[in-house]
């Protein structure tokens, strides 16, 4: 009776601890599939507008800025921007036009995603994504 009363309230001490370090693991995981989701999405937008470019005009840098912010070459009436993104951060060029170095490069910089994880919350600036797609070999 006497070692029954002593550890009486140690299940729920031992289930706190046990229980906030497994909701810790449990939103980080959630933060880091989250960044995952959106740093593909974003990778995706600029490679579907990369190739949609290439195919069509690769001159037409609003068309092609107009693919990554809402997947169709022109501006919808009212309508927004996926994933935060907006014309500033996307960025179309034709470097090294007329010689077989000829290549049409995407770039999408300055979005920022949420993480809830402790100590590292906030709103936190993506790395620069950049796609280049060669043209010249294809005239």
């Amino acid at each position: 009776m006497r070692r029954l009363g002593k550890t009486r309230g140690s299940a729920i001490v031992e289930l706190s601890l046990v229980g906030l370090v497994f909701f810790l693991i449990l939103v980080a995981i959630a933060d880091f599939g989250q960044f995952l989701f959106f740093q593909q999405a974003i990778v995706e937008r600029a490679r579907t507008a990369a190739r949609w470019g290439a195919v069509t005009d690769p001159a037409n840098g609003s068309a092609i800025q107009n693919m990554v912010l809402y997947l169709q070459p022109t501006a919808p009436a009212g309508g927004t921007p996926s994933f935060g993104l907006n014309a500033s951060m996307v960025s179309v060029s034709t470097p090294d036009a007329g010689t077989d170095n000829y290549r049409l490069v995407v770039q999408i910089s300055g979005y920022s995603y949420q993480v809830l994880s402790p100590y590292i919350a906030g709103s936190h600036k993506g790395s620069p994504i950049s796609v280049s797609v060669p043209l010249g070999q294809y005239q």
